[in-house]
């Protein structure tokens, strides 16, 4: 019995940056067997960005290469050629799935467009993640995670603070290139999907992705209040009510929630229940809203005379929705992190011991593991050959 959820489940990605190849870890790290095809020489883009030990600049020692593309094999493959291309097309015979991030046209013009692979191997299922899809008045435009976004609206709900005009406050991206690891998200599930449905039609598919619609689709609350009433809800409240409020203490930062009358009455027990807080424009969560100037620089005073340790303890005491806002070194020694064993070191032969995020979820009986770190350009050029796809007891069938 396979001890990986995804084992034997094979798949070419020709991915480059962060999308496809956080799509391809995902699935790689669940088992399935990902041989990851790279320009010759130059290699996947990601590896010129950092961070790297040292701060100094190296093929192998990206860090945001080596954590996506952990458990694959690596190879070069020059697809402008004629040999490339007949390789691979020989390897997409035995292949289940294709995950690319290239330009439309460009893939078009290489005869390796969905059409073109489903004539080779009609049980192929291709994942293609675009800017903005296939189809459509942008589908040859080139985007990156500011433009996405951006176009989709999601930055537009994240104003700027500190201005009092809600009009005149400019969006803020979200960081850590948020709908480049979206989309690989959105791209690992609906592939998998696709790989289930051809269980019982025995037919691939291609998987059309746009990341300009994921980043979109998670606003889909933000969508439903602007149909109803012509407002962007986030943009409307996020700066200006009382929802959510960071606040300063003794040594740090704290993240307060009064969402509902209930979070606001525990919140005024961990207080010590002070008088200002009887008075009537606390009474309600709208006169509460109105009164904001009054009653936040009393919260901000008794946080100032608290430590992030005595507020945690009297919040734990009266259920209050409020937790210490923690920095990434914070995160990394936290307690419950490492009783969850979330962080994991990977030895890699270029970069040496790394210590990369996990993942989220426990599988009780088919366990997520890294049984190797990131490939070196190239190196299982060698390994890598079409007999190599033909392994017993594959659970995919073609």
């Amino acid at each position: 019995m396979n001890d990986e959820a995804l084992s034997g489940l094979k798949i070419l990605e020709c991915s480059e940056f962060i999308s496809g190849p956080y799509c391809g870890k995902l699935l790689a790290d669940l088992g399935a067997e990902v041989i990851k095809v790279e320009q010759p020489v130059s290699g996947d883009r990601a590896r010129n960005w950092g961070p790297f030990p040292q701060d100094i600049p190296h093929p192998e020692k990206s860090g945001l290469f080596l954590y996506l593309n952990t458990n694959k094999s690596g190879v070069t493959l020059n697809l402008r050629s004629e040999a490339g291309q007949k390789l691979f097309k020989q390897l997409v015979k035995k292949t289940d799935v294709i995950i690319e991030n290239n330009p439309p046209q460009e893939i078009k013009t290489l005869g390796l467009d969905y059409p073109s692979l489903h004539a080779i191997n009609p049980s192929l299922v291709v994942t293609s993640i675009t800017p903005f899809g296939q189809t459509g008045p942008y589908s040859d435009y080139k985007g990156c995670d500011l433009i996405n976004n951006h176009m989709s609206g999601e930055a537009y709900t994240n104003p700027e603070s500190g201005v009092d005009d809600i009009e005149q406050q400019p969006p803020l991206n979200p960081p850590s290139h948020a709908s480049d690891y979206y989309a690989g998200l959105i791209a690992a599930i609906n592939t998998l999907s696709a790989v289930i449905a051809r269980q019982v039609s025995g037919v691939g598919q291609h998987i059309d992705l746009s990341q300009q619609e994921a980043m979109a689709y998670i606003l889909c609350h933000q969508f439903d209040n602007y149909f109803d009433s012509g407002v962007s809800f986030y943009r409307e409240t996020s700066k200006k009510s009382f929802l959510t409020s960071e606040y300063a203490c003794k040594d740090g930062f704290i993240m307060v929630s009064t969402f509902t009358d209930a979070f606001w009455s525990s919140l005024v027990e961990m207080m010590g229940n002070p008088d200002w807080a009887k008075s009537d424009v606390c009474r309600s969560a709208g006169s509460r809203r109105r009164n904001l100037g009054m009653i936040k620089p009393r919260i901000k005073e008794w946080m100032l005379q608290h430590t992030i340790a005595e507020i945690s303890q009297l919040a734990k005491a009266s259920r209050a929705a409020c937790v210490p806002i923690q920095s990434v070194k914070e995160a990394m020694d936290s307690e419950l992190l490492r009783a969850r064993e979330f962080f994991v070191e990977v030895n890699h032969p270029q970069a040496g011991k790394l210590k990369f995020p996990g993942a989220p979820y426990k599988l009780s009986d088919t366990p997520w593991r890294i049984k190797h770190p990131a490939p070196m350009i190239g190196e299982h050029n060698d390994r890598v050959t079409v007999k190599c796809w033909v392994i017993p007891g594959r659970i995919w069938q073609n």
